[in-house]
C-alpha cells in the first residue's frame, strides 16, 4: 500500500502536517531524545525513501536534522520535507515568548492521518517517559486484506473516478497559503446530535457540506470525491503496544450531485446512502487488489506508469483526520490547548479540505499554492460550511 502515495508525487508534495498549541514552552531536548527513542519502534522516521524500489532504506540519519527552532517573528509558515532524501519527519518549534507551537511534518510515503495520530501519541509517551522497548509497529496490510472479502472485479482505472474540473484557474501571483476555520464546542456537539437524530454520519454532513459550498461558489453541480476509509476498523490489532504508523487506508470514489432545492439534510440522506451502498460492496478495495496483483509481476516503477496512464489526480478531496485522544497527547505537564491537521499543499485548481477534532471542536483546513483570488476562494469555501452547519445544527 505504500505504492498509492508515490502515484502523486509530481502533483502533489507528499506530506501531512500537523500544528499543536502548547500551554507552555517544550523541553527540546527532551522532545530531541523523544524522537530518537521513537525510531526504535518506526526506524523510518530517520530514513529515505527509494523511489525505484519503493522502500525505505534506514541509514542512521541524525535527529537533529529532525527538529529546527524559530521564534514567533521568524516563524516559516510552511514546512520542507525531501522524503527521498529523508528524513520523513520534521519538527518545527515556534517560541511564543511564555508558550510554544509544534508544526509536525510526516511523509505521507510512511503513513496516512490515523498512522500520524498513532505516531504523535507515541512521541508524547516517549517524551513523557514510557519504556518503548516493548512496542511494534504494524505496517503489513496482509493481515487486514486478507480479513476482508475479495472483490469479484476491478481494474487500476477505477482510481481515476475523481472530479476533473471542480475550481476555477484565477489569476494572480502564486504563493503558499494556509487556511483554518474553527467549529466550536457547543456547535460541533449540536451537529453530532443533530446527525445521530437523522441517521447519518458526520462524514457525510461534512462531505455534503462541502459539496453544496463548492456548487454554491463555483457552480459545480456534479462531483467525485475521493472518500478514505480506514482499513485499520476491518481488522486492528488489540494490544496495546502496538502501534501502526502506516498506509492502511483505503478509499473510493463518492459520487455527489447538486440539485435545486437541496439542503444540507436532504443532500446528506443521499450521501449516507452512496457511502453504505460503496462501503457494502467494499469497492474501496478495488484499487488495492489491482495494485497487490501488479506487484507480484511488475516493478513499481512499471505500476506508476500504468496508473499515470489511467489516473489523474481529482480536483476536489476531502480527508478526516478525526477526534485526537486528548487523554494521550500531552507532553509531560504541559497540556496541548490547540491542534489540527491538514494535508498537502496542493496546486490550485486542485484544492483539498480536511477535518480534524480535538476536545470535541471541528478545524476545517487547507494548505494551497496558489494566487490571493485563489485564497480567497479557499477561505469563502470554509466560511460557506461553517455557516451551513451551524444553521443546520439549529434547526428543530
Amino acid at each position: 500500500m505504500d505504492l498509492l502515495p508515490t502515484f502523486d508525487v509530481a502533483q502533489t508534495y507528499p506530506l501531512l502536517e500537523c500544528t499543536l498549541s502548547l500551554m507552555q514552552s517544550v523541553d527540546v531536548d527532551r522532545l530531541k531524545a523523544a524522537v530518537v527513542a521513537t525510531q526504535t519502534v518506526v526506524p523510518q522516521v530517520l530514513g529515505r525513501y527509494n523511489l525505484r524500489k519503493n522502500r525505505f532504506e534506514v541509514d542512521g540519519l541524525a535527529s537533529d536534522q529532525v527538529i529546527e527552532e524559530f521564534t514567533a517573528s521568524h516563524d516559516p509558515g510552511r514546512g520542507r520535507l525531501d522524503v527521498l532524501h529523508g528524513p520523513q519527519l520534521k519538527i518545527q518549534v515556534i517560541h511564543h515568548g511564555d508558550y510554544d507551537q509544534l508544526r509536525l511534518l510526516m511523509s505521507r510515503l510512511l503513513t496516512d492521518g490515523e498512522g500520524f495520530k498513532h505516531y504523535l501519541y507515541l512521541l508524547a509517551a516517549a517524551y513523557d517517559g514510557t519504556d518503548l522497548s516493548n512496542f511494534v509497529n504494524e505496517r503489513s496490510s496482509r493481515r487486514i486484506l486478507t480479513h476482508l472479502r475479495r472483490p469479484d472485479r476491478g481494474r487500476l482505472a477505477d482510481l481515476a473516478l475523481a472530479s476533473q474540473k471542480a475550481m476555477p484557474e484565477l489569476a494572480g501571483d502564486v504563493h503558499h497559503h494556509r487556511g483554518e476555520a474553527l467549529i466550536p464546542r457547543a456547535t460541533s456537539k449540536r451537529l453530532r446530535q443533530r446527525a445521530r437524530q437523522q441517521g447519518v454520519t458526520m462524514n457525510a454532513v461534512l462531505l455534503s457540506a462541502y459539496a453544496l459550498a463548492l456548487f454554491a461558489l463555483t457552480g459545480e453541480r456534479k462531483l467525485v470525491i475521493p472518500y478514505q476509509v480506514d482499513l485499520r476498523l476491518q481488522g486492528p490489532v488489540a494490544a496495546a503496544n502496538v502501534v501502526q504508523v502506516a498506509n492502511l487506508t483505503g478509499e473510493m470514489p463518492i459520487p455527489l450531485t447538486v440539485s435545486d432545492g437541496d439542503t444540507l439534510a436532504t443532500l446528506a440522506q443521499r450521501t449516507q446512502q452512496t457511502i453504505s451502498d460503496l462501503r457494502q460492496s467494499r469497492a474501496y478495495l478495488l484499487p488495492l487488489m489491482e495494485i497487490r496483483r501488479l506487484n507480484r509481476a511488475f516493478s513499481p516503477e512499471m505500476i506508476r506508469r500504468l496508473a499515470a496512464k489511467r489516473r489523474q489526480p481529482g480536483a476536489v478531496s476531502f480527508a478526516n483526520f478525526g477526534h485526537v485522544d486528548q487523554t494521550r497527547l500531552s507532553f509531560g505537564d504541559i497540556a496541548v490547548t490547540q491542534i489540527y491537521f491538514a494535508g498537502a499543499y496542493k496546486t490550485m485548481p486542485h484544492f483539498q479540505l480536511t477535518v480534524s477534532a480535538y476536545h470535541n471542536a471541528w478545524t476545517l483546513a487547507f494548505r494551497m499554492v496558489g494566487s490571493e483570488p485563489d485564497y480567497q476562494l479557499g477561505i469563502k469555501i470554509l466560511k460557506n460550511m461553517v455557516a451551513q452547519l451551524t444553521q443546520w445544527g439549529q434547526e428543530n
